[in-house]
């Protein structure tokens, strides 16, 4: 039962880092056309950020599929 709750778990966690990611492409693409002055640093500072949240979302399924 444990094993099935990491696994549940773990998958939770790999769908969200695949929407951070989704996120982080968005604001990419957002820097290449910005709105108005500096939002480019802005989104890819936030692009960034959620490459990084991605990275420890997998990072800690990584770790439930291990045990």
């Amino acid at each position: 039962m444990i094993k099935a709750e990491k696994k549940l778990k773990a998958a939770k966690l790999r769908i969200l880092a695949t929407g951070q990611k989704a996120r982080a492409a968005g604001y990419r693409r957002q820097a290449e056309h910005p709105a108005y002055p500096g939002q480019e640093m802005i989104c890819l500072s936030k692009a960034d950020e959620m490459d990084a949240f991605a990275a420890r979302s997998e990072a800690e399924a990584d770790l439930l599929q291990a045990d």
